[in-house]
């Protein structure tokens, strides 16, 4: 990596179904039985504290849907918009999905490590242990020959990222339809960043295994190919911000993130939805009819390095190229994709969190600090005013209802999304009966809240 120091001022030293059930995720009043208390996981951390937690259990569903596509728009080739498609079946023998968790950051952490999993294939259950979802008295032959597929928890090689990992073999028949219900649990908070005293904090001479984790690759894949060269146009892009033979771990780190963050937001011209609706004319049986579902089609966003060339676009642009800059210096970051719970525009309700990681000797202690990026640019941040206090720079009184669900658009891994990424992966392991070539998707997550205490009401979000 290259070695550069920043000039700033004199004290700088340095993813569908033709009909989809959409559930109204509404607030619990009563504890469920399987959440403790929510207690931030590292008590003892003076550099950020933590305030109004509250839990979450996030249900998502997914939808793959085989179909053939009848007419496209030619302007939007590629995309659910305006597409007339059929279902068609499809003939499954081996296959493998993936479906990201998230446990622990700067804002949030995990009361219950349980996953729980529901996979159908049209009318046939192929895998559950949500007994309280299941249709009683109903028994359908089971597509497999084993009675269950494991649910197992793996990382992606070279991430620290987890996903739930489904396999199956042996299957046979034909279907139309796989659906996937998946429900794991949160707890978000929002937070107090005493800066100040981050400000003091050295560079680690060694980042914990944890943090090393989300300083490679510095360009992530978003379901399309990053060429050898990404990291190096990423590179090029902050010599140019901090002055060529410049190294920005000459100066403190917190203000090398501040400065960075500042040049980021005054790059990228935001605009434009950051998530496409499943929305397209479909044919079915004798009839053609119209079916818009408010529910997730796909994510808009395009690899860090595409971003650093061409530096108009969504907000979720604006925080992959952000993580990129800063594992460029040498500061491990993530993009942490969320669920905004008070913002009711599905549309609009997915948020793309950066998380920075931080580390106290004295303590031995690895922290995570949230930058909510685009409401930092909404607020006129500059990086020449890198060491005046942001809100939403470390310190946000709305993540309590900002509830995690990926570190990835789409899994650094071989596994493929059709169209926009959609955070899920699925492959087909064997190659004499590859995936369809055309899958419609659709993703409906829902949290529902749960309060701290039992009995308690809740006030927000």
């Amino acid at each position: 990596m290259m070695k550069m120091r920043i000039r700033i001022a004199p004290a700088f030293t340095l993813a569908a179904t033709l009909f989809v059930y959409m559930f109204n995720g509404s607030a619990t009043h009563a504890q469920l039985a399987n959440h403790p208390d929510a207690t931030p996981p590292v008590a003892d951390n003076p550099y950020i504290s933590y305030a109004d937690p509250w839990r979450w259990t996030l249900r998502s569903q997914l939808f793959l849907t085989s179909g053939q596509i009848l007419s496209d728009d030619p302007g939007t080739p590629g995309r659910t918009i305006n597409e007339r498609v059929i279902t068609s079946f499809w003939q499954p023998s081996s296959l493998e999905l993936v479906f990201p968790v998230v446990r622990e950051g700067g804002f949030y952490w995990s009361p219950n490590r349980d996953i729980e999993i529901r996979l159908r294939l049209d009318d046939h259950e192929i895998f559950s242990n949500l007994e309280r979802y299941r249709r009683h008295g109903q028994q359908t032959e089971n597509p497999i020959d084993a009675p269950d597929s494991p649910i197992e928890h793996k990382f992606v090689p070279g991430t620290n990222a987890e996903y739930t990992f489904w396999h199956a073999s042996d299957l046979h028949d034909e279907y139309r339809q796989l659906h996937m219900e998946h429900i794991s649990y949160v707890v978000s908070a929002d937070t107090v960043f005493n800066e100040k005293l981050a400000r003091q904090l050295p560079w680690p001479e060694e980042w914990s295994p944890a943090a090393q984790a989300f300083l490679e690759p510095v360009v992530d894949t978003v379901g399309a190919p990053v060429p050898e060269d990404a990291d190096d146009i990423i590179d090029e892009l902050v010599e140019f911000w901090v002055g060529e033979g410049i190294d920005p771990q000459s100066g403190s780190q917190l203000d090398v993130v501040k400065f960075l963050t500042g040049k980021v937001v005054e790059y990228v011209a935001v605009r434009g939805p950051a998530t496409e609706f499943t929305t397209r004319t479909s044919a079915g049986g004798r009839k053609e009819f119209f079916v818009t579902t408010n529910a997730w089609g796909g994510h808009v966003v395009r690899p860090a390095h595409v971003v650093a060339k061409e530096p108009g676009g969504t907000r979720h642009d604006l925080a992959v190229l952000l993580t990129s800059v800063l594992r460029s210096v040498g500061v491990p970051a993530r993009t942490v994709i969320c669920v905004d719970e008070d913002e009711p525009d599905r549309l609009l309700n997915t948020v793309s969190i950066v998380e920075f990681a931080m580390y106290d000797p004295e303590r031995d202690l690895t922290f995570w600090v949230p930058i909510d990026v685009d409401r930092v640019r909404l607020n006129g941040a500059r990086a020449s005013q890198y060491q005046r206090n942001w809100m939403y720079f470390g310190t946000h009184d709305e993540l309590s209802h900002m509830i995690p669900v990926a570190y990835y658009f789409h899994p650094p891994a071989r596994y493929q999304s059709y169209g926009l990424p959609l955070l899920y992966g699925i492959r087909s392991v064997d190659e004499t009966r590859p995936l369809p070539e055309y899958l419609i998707q659709t993703l409906v997550v829902e949290p529902i809240m749960t309060p701290v205490r039992g009995g308690e009401v809740p006030t927000k979000p």
